[in-house]
């Protein structure tokens, strides 16, 4: 069965942590035969830029929003309660724009954003989409169309929507995510179950593929995440024990988006609009770097480790840190410890972002490519709740938040860490952007589609 002419569709896939060089390089090796296909026919490789910081929550966010994070307001799986120390993790109801279907079907329930006052007015008719295993999204709130919830996904029941969705893919075994605490003590056992994942994902991919009521289509599959954080070296290493399965999982994966592809394109008689994308690229790790450890050792941090994580700052801490590499100014306004004066903030910012960008590994290699400022990045009512400052990492060296290390340099079980600037997207190439792409971008190109309808 074909979809009506009229109606234009558009299936995006997401590959969570897909490199754009590691694609381009087993592409050519006849690894991806299918993507290889797929480029032959009209489709280009993108290499693209992802959030800063590049944690999937971000990075994710602001591509199902087409906005920076002082719009939406998600800086990390992990933010501070206003005005103090204790932890809370922002859900999907914390997301502070309207994604990039609930435009499209007429439920953004009051939210706003520049991406919506630019693009929502020329949305004539509600657009149905499928949203399946986009990270961020959970709980699940009501939508026109479908929308399970990707990673973190603590109840897959309140993580879906409708009700009728959940008992589908309930019945089918569909795993909103796989146990990647088995990676390091039972690693058979870890990829075993990034297949299976992998092989019910699809399914009900093609499953929801074949019904004609939708407009937007985004799936994601997020297996490739888990197993690059574990078995990343593994990757280009033919002598690693893993990087037969590591190969296997891509020529899997591979032969599955090839089938939907040539589904979906038989289905729109070509018409459709098809795109896969990575929320961040990976490279191997040299080294994790603990950025509390280094303003501890600048004189710049002191805790408390009687106390919960960042209950544990003390008066008199001019700096502390989160996952990845967000630097927060411990001024008397913002902090119940604060010990920076408003008008010292920027002169202590400078200190930070001096001595970070001077950190050198012992063999003389620099640590850091950049330290941000928040107003270089955000821009936004969200961007007050913004960190001061985000380093970005040469590649490499993994910044971590850790507030237990007592050193600056470190290893722990990860072989791979995120990349900011080598995200992958592939586009009609009449969709390509004249100048590099960035993940904000990509809700635009969808909205492209629709348009006038």
């Amino acid at each position: 069965m074909s979809f009506p002419e009229d109606e234009q569709k558009v299936f995006v896939i997401g590959i969570d942590g897909a490199p754009y060089t590691l694609m381009k390089e087993y592409a050519e090796a006849g690894i991806l035969p299918s993507i290889g296909s797929i480029l032959s026919r009209g489709f280009t490789l993108n290499q693209m830029d992802a959030s800063i910081p590049d944690v999937s929550s971000t990075s994710w966010t602001s591509f199902m929003t087409g906005v920076n994070p002082g719009e939406h307001g998600i800086y990390g799986f992990m933010e501070l309660k206003e005005g103090g120390y204790k932890l809370s993790f922002p859900s999907f109801d914390n997301v502070l724009a309207p994604a990039v279907w609930e435009i499209l079907g007429n439920t953004a329930g009051g939210k706003t954003s520049t991406l919506f006052e630019r693009r929502g007015g020329a949305i004539n008719r509600a657009v149905r989409s499928i949203v399946l295993n986009v990270p961020q999204t959970f709980p699940a709130r009501p939508m026109n169309g479908v929308l399970t919830a990707g990673f973190v996904c603590p109840d897959f029941k309140k993580g879906t929507y409708p009700e009728s969705a959940y008992g589908y893919l309930s019945s089918i075994g569909y795993m909103p995510d796989i146990d990647a605490a088995k990676a390091a003590d039972k690693p058979e056992e870890f990829f075993d179950d990034a297949f299976l994942a992998l092989e019910k994902r699809v399914e009900a991919f093609e499953h929801y593929l074949d019904g004609p009521e939708w407009g937007l289509f985004i799936g994601v599959i997020t297996e490739t995440d888990r197993i690059h954080h574990f078995f990343f070296d593994a990757a280009r290493d033919p002598s690693h024990r893993y990087h037969e399965r590591f190969v296997s999982f891509y020529r899997k994966m591979d032969s599955a988006i090839g089938r939907l592809f040539e589904r979906f394109m038989s289905k729109t008689n070509g018409k459709g609009f098809f795109m896969t994308m990575s929320d961040h690229g990976f490279v191997p790790i040299k080294k994790e770097v603990y950025v509390n450890a280094w303003l501890r050792e600048n004189g710049l941090l002191s805790l408390n480790t009687r106390n919960d994580y960042y209950e544990q700052v003390e008066g008199g801490s001019r700096a502390f840190a989160m996952d990845p590499a967000r630097i927060y100014i411990n001024t008397e306004k913002r902090y119940p410890s604060g010990s920076v004066k408003e008008s010292d903030r920027e002169k202590i910012a400078a200190e930070i972002k001096s001595g970070l960008e001077a950190m050198t590994d012992i063999d003389g290699s620099p640590v850091i490519k950049r330290v941000y400022e928040n107003r270089e990045l955000y821009s936004g009512l969200a961007a007050r709740k913004g960190p001061d400052l985000v380093c970005v990492a040469n590649d490499g060296y993994d910044l971590k938040g850790n507030l237990k290390k007592n050193e600056v340099f470190g290893r722990s079980r990860f072989m791979g860490m995120h990349t900011r600037h080598d995200a992958h997207c592939i586009l009609p190439s009449g969709a390509n952007p004249s100048q590099r792409l960035h993940i904000e971008r990509l809700a635009d190109l969808i909205l492209d589609n629709f348009s006038g309808l």
